[in-house]
């Protein structure tokens, strides 16, 4: 760095001591702190970033006592003691203001972050159920610690990826019986209707900015809108958290982060773990007293693979989810209950039947859906469109063999009603050859019953293939 460059740092430097000059802090601080840089200005309460003797980074928040009635030694996070949290590192007072110094946390603020990695919705829903983690240590003590300003600027995100939780600035210890809070604090579009005064604000108070806070996240505005469209269970998980009345929000943050991570379609059987297990001893025992009687009753190309028909609905799925991971060797469907998208659909071809990324991904950019060699599906749909059945098995037919929705079977259709003549060839070869058996669904299709089709279809070109037809 050339000397007029150092020389102009210096001067800049010099000219922040001197705005903050040391007859402006109490009696103490300005021996034992450097002013570094001033951070934020807001009523009656500036942050500071300030350096120790031995170079250590801190925040400083200076308190005009004209406008803040508060103790230095009531600051909560002396009583905290958490890696996610910053500590409390010391504390001055004179007539005029308050300081108190905590730990400087380094890294960037949780919305600049998402922004600057592109981070995509199952990312976002992970830092948010760290986050819970860091609530649940508050909300879990004797005393319960309710944060009341959850928002992105106050998350920050450290260079090894963890999350940290900033600003107790407006902190509460929650009591056992009190009425309601006396003053509204918090930030108004994250702050829940009870911090308006209209009741003690409790640990729901924080699930729901944190609601609000992933909203954001995920749409850009801590406002609703319609016109945004977000991946159906975690929009479950944001109005649950939002609802006005908390009594319909969830009870406890914990609740939060299991329904986050239920909400990943790539987390290992999380919820469904235990059913899959309990179904496929259930399958078992069928598949033992009643599969030989079935077999020597009836063929189909379901005969093979061991399907009896006395199977219900949720078992069938489970065979299906069962089937396409040990066959295709994936764990794509094992969040059963899930709603399936376009992007998992996209997935299975691209995982499961070795299709080529830019064919799958590739669509038509104007005009009326139509068949070509450059891309898959005729539809330009995005990945977080949910799946109508016929979509599906349009997809599951076309992957076995194309020629059966080639353009020149739409002649055999009747009269257009709206759908894609090519969907309605595979419907009609679907429905005759038993690959809808068991999906009856017509939208929104979940992820088990994506599976179930392409299972089946599985089953149905496997048997003609064994029996040469």
């Amino acid at each position: 760095m050339s000397e007029p460059i150092l020389h102009e740092a210096d001067e800049l430097l010099d000219a922040i001591k001197a705005v903050y000059a040391e007859d402006d802090w109490p009696v103490g601080f300005a021996g034992a702190y450097a002013v570094m840089e001033c951070l934020g200005e807001g009523q009656g309460c500036d942050t500071f970033l300030v350096q120790d003797a031995e170079e250590r980074q801190f925040v400083a928040k200076r308190y005009d006592k004209a406008v803040w009635s508060i103790n230095p030694s009531d600051d909560i996070l002396r009583r905290l003691d958490h890696p996610a949290l910053p500590r409390h590192e010391a504390s001055y007072e004179d007539k005029r203001s308050v300081v108190v110094v905590r730990t400087y946390v380094e890294g960037s603020s949780l919305d600049r972050y998402v922004r600057e990695n592109d981070l995509g919705e199952q990312e976002i829903a992970c830092l948010v159920a760290e986050l819970c983690d860091v609530l649940a240590y508050l909300h879990h003590r004797p005393e319960p610690v309710i944060h009341r300003d959850i928002k992105p600027e106050n998350v920050i995100v450290r260079p090894d990826g963890s999350v940290a939780l900033i600003d107790f600035d407006i902190a509460r210890t929650y009591r056992e019986g009190g009425e309601s809070d006396t003053v509204f604090f918090g930030t108004r579009a994250y702050a829940a209707p009870e911090q308006y005064g209209f009741s003690q604000t409790d640990c729901r108070a924080d699930i729901y900015s944190l609601g609000v806070l992933l909203r954001r996240l995920l749409t850009g505005s801590p406002r609703e809108n319609k016109n945004v469209r977000v991946y159906r269970p975690l929009e479950k998980v944001i109005a649950k958290c939002t609802a006005f009345d908390p009594e319909r929000r969830y009870a406890d943050v914990d609740q939060v982060k299991k329904a986050l991570l239920a909400a990943n379609p790539t987390s290992q059987g999380l919820r469904i773990a235990g059913i899959i297990a309990a179904i496929a001893v259930a399958v078992g025992l069928l598949a033992f007293a009643g599969f030989q009687i079935y077999k020597a009753a009836t063929w189909s190309p379901f005969n093979s693979d061991a399907i009896p028909a006395v199977l219900n609905d949720e078992e069938r799925v489970a065979d299906a989810v069962a089937f396409m991971r040990d066959k295709h060797g994936t764990h794509l469907f094992d969040a059963a209950d899930d709603t399936a998208t376009v992007g998992l659909l996209r997935q299975t071809l691209i995982e499961c039947y070795g299709l080529d990324r830019d064919y799958v991904y590739g669509a038509q950019d104007e005009g009326l859906p139509g068949e070509s060699d450059k891309f898959f599906m005729p539809w330009g749909w995005d990945d977080g469109q949910t799946v109508r059945r016929e979509t599906c098995v349009y997809a599951a037919v076309k992957v076995h063999d194309p020629s059966l929705v080639a353009e020149d079977q739409w002649s055999k259709l009747p009269d257009d009603n709206g759908e894609y003549p090519g969907a309605r060839v595979a419907m009609i070869f679907a429905d005759e050859t038993g690959i809808l058996t068991g999906a009856k669904q017509p939208y929104d299709i979940t992820v088990g019953e994506l599976a179930l089709i392409f299972a089946n279809a599985d089953r149905v070109f496997d048997a003609a293939a064994s029996s040469g037809g």
